[in-house]
């Protein structure tokens, strides 16, 4: 029997060929499959980072967000050492939101491009809200009691230079909160505070009767005000306020928060307030500030210094409020963006994609 030696060679060729094209496109497949799984698992790892960030914000932001941060009794340095811990949590959140943007950007085989946009908008946001909280820090740190009255005397000014950062802090946070989607209320500001008609009325704590300082019974009908207001009326009316230099209130209903803050005597005649929330609001500024004092009767300072911890409760309740909501609006803003990287043959480049962040 021949043998066709050429045959064998040519058969012996091709079968060599084919073994080492298929071994090659294997290879290139295993490739890509690896390639692939080191892209899903950084999305994996990048996931639990979230998870992290998330228990970091509630431990060291939330145990600060209630509505009751202060007790009466409290000097206005409380409501500073408040400030202080919402600022560190902030400040923890964004050093592992920086090291998180690390691991995002140099995931394997991923189109970063959009998810760079939206980590650097969250970053921008929390140094805002953190330089803005450390503002409202550093003017509500006075030794006095929050709420303190000078007993069967006259009103004292909040400093008007400390009004007006608290004023422009509040108004920077809203702003911020507004330009990440959180919806800040307008609230009802409720009814005119009429003119005093007696040194009892409310209003009498801010010098509201011509006839001299608040007797006792003021300090309980202040706190019945207060316990009315509206929260995002007492936030809106601070956002808009006027910070103005000690003067007597204006002898009509048209004092508004900055000018009741600012009250240092009593009125040369009647006077009231333009709303419930204006007034309540004034509360808060003259409580939390340097320098704000109430007109009080022996034995009621008690009452207005609970009025003035329930107002001043009540702008930090609804601070915290829009805090939390704009942190966890632009996380939940990059958890989505992450999503949605999608896989590079390519890296370093602006291949076409194919394939998104699920698995």
């Amino acid at each position: 029997m021949k043998i066709n030696i050429k045959n064998i060679k040519v058969r012996s060729i091709c079968a060599t060929l084919f073994i080492s094209l298929f071994l090659s496109c294997n290879s290139g497949v295993i490739e890509e499959l690896e390639k692939r799984n080191t892209f899903f698992d950084s999305l994996v790892n990048i996931g639990h980072g979230f998870q992290e960030i998330l228990g970091s914000f509630g431990n060291t932001v939330g145990d600060a967000l209630g509505f009751n941060a202060v007790k009466s009794g409290d000097p206005k340095s409380a409501v500073g050492k408040h400030f202080e811990k919402i600022k560190k949590g902030l400040e923890n959140i964004k050093g592992k939101l920086d090291g998180l943007t690390k691991d995002i950007t140099s995931t394997p085989h991923a189109d970063t491009t959009g998810v760079e946009t939206v980590i650097n908008s969250a970053s921008d946001v929390l140094t805002k809200l953190i330089d803005s909280v450390s503002k409202l820090a550093g003017v509500t740190n006075d030794s006095d009691p929050i709420g303190i009255a000078n007993s069967g005397g006259a009103p004292s000014a909040a400093d008007k230079a400390e009004v007006d950062t608290v004023i422009k802090s509040v108004s920077s946070i809203i702003e911020v909160a507004e330009e990440s989607g959180v919806k800040i209320e307008p609230g009802n500001a409720g009814s005119e505070i009429a003119k005093a008609s007696a040194q009892t009325d409310a209003i009498a704590t801010f010098g509201g009767h011509n006839s001299g300082h608040a007797q006792a019974g003021a300090g309980d009908k202040l706190a019945v005000e207060v316990s009315k207001a509206d929260p995002w009326a007492i936030i809106n009316k601070i956002k808009h306020a006027i910070a103005t230099v000690g003067a007597k209130l204006k002898t009509d209903t048209t004092n508004e928060a900055g000018g009741l803050a600012a009250s240092n005597d009593k009125a040369d005649n009647t006077a009231g307030a333009k709303s419930n929330a204006d007034l309540a609001a004034a509360v808060a500024l003259k409580a939390m500030i340097k320098g704000g004092k109430f007109s009080a009767a022996s034995g009621d300072e008690g009452a207005v210094k609970g009025a003035a911890t329930s107002a001043v409760n009540k702008v930090l309740g609804i601070l915290n409020l829009i805090i939390r909501q704009t942190v966890e609006s632009n996380l939940d803003k990059l958890r989505k963006a992450v999503k949605e990287m999608k896989y590079s043959e390519a890296i370093g480049t602006n291949s076409t994609q194919s394939g998104t962040a699920t698995k």
